[in-house]
């Protein structure tokens, strides 16, 4: 039988049930020499409960997994709650399907609070620059109207720069088939070159029941001397249909070749 613990060194397994018990409780000891940790200021009293039985082991919880599970209880009454919404005895549970819940959830216990703060704190920084850009147009007497733009903004000494943009998710009213046929139509007046056509069948093969909209709109860059073609691309702008708008902020720092480098939260560009 496998006997474990959790602490902030990573997990470590143990031959009886008393040392990982014990390693969590050195654990313990450990951190709270560290004032900026976490769990700093626990009491030995709460080391019973941080250091929990589950299974055949103890797992050393932090204190924001302690949060979660005082909203989320966890265990009640020794069960722990099934896929299909029954309760079953922890004593029942595969071991490293408890090491498994553990692992995750003490992920889920920071990750929530972060999503949380993230989009608060977007949402603030949109009112600070929405107020920001009002005071320019109250301070020069202008009517704020017409379609909402892009802004920069930038530290005095201009080493950060704030980009607010607008990402707009479009698509094509039915003119584009009409647009597509005129397109078609004017290849072959101008002598049928067949690269031209290729690249127009592609833009407008449906890809899982849409159009490839970049596509499309990519064709506007090919010039062809002829009128047919000029009256597509016009079709082509006017079945542009803006779907949803949607505000995008991004915040960039100057190195030392004074570029600007982006400076990240996706969790996947870190």
């Amino acid at each position: 039988m496998n006997f474990y613990s959790y602490t902030h060194e990573g997990m470590e397994y143990h031959e009886t049930a008393a040392l990982a018990l014990e390693r969590a409780e050195k654990a313990v000891r450990e951190l709270s020499f560290d004032p900026q940790s976490d769990i700093g200021s626990i009491t030995w009293g709460e080391v019973v409960k941080r250091a929990v039985n589950a299974g055949a082991g103890y797992v050393l919880k932090r204190q924001d997994r302690l949060s979660y599970e005082a909203m989320c209880p966890q265990v009640v009454d020794g069960r722990m709650l099934t896929p299909e919404g029954d309760l079953r005895r922890i004593e029942n549970i595969h071991e490293m399907d408890l090491i498994e819940h553990d692992m995750v959830l003490d992920v889920v216990a920071i990750w929530l609070p972060l999503s949380d703060r993230l989009q608060r704190f977007k949402l603030h920084n949109f009112e600070d620059t929405t107020t920001f850009v009002d005071m320019l147009y109250e301070k020069y007497k202008v009517k704020r109207g017409g379609e909402e733009k892009g802004l920069t903004l930038t530290t005095f000494d201009r080493k950060y720069k704030l980009v607010i943009s607008i990402q707009k998710l479009i698509s094509f009213g039915p003119e584009i088939e009409v647009a597509k046929t005129k397109m078609l139509e004017a290849i072959e007046q101008a002598g049928g070159n067949s690269e031209f056509k290729t690249l127009v069948t592609a833009a407008f093969t449906m890809v899982d029941g849409k159009l490839r909209v970049a596509e499309i709109l990519r064709l506007r860059t090919i010039k062809i001397e002829n009128a047919l073609w000029n009256e597509a691309m016009q079709i082509v702008n006017d079945a542009i249909e803006v779907i949803s708008k949607k505000r995008q902020i991004r915040l960039y720092q100057r190195n030392e070749a004074g570029k600007y480098d982006n400076i990240p939260l996706d969790i996947a560009a870190l």
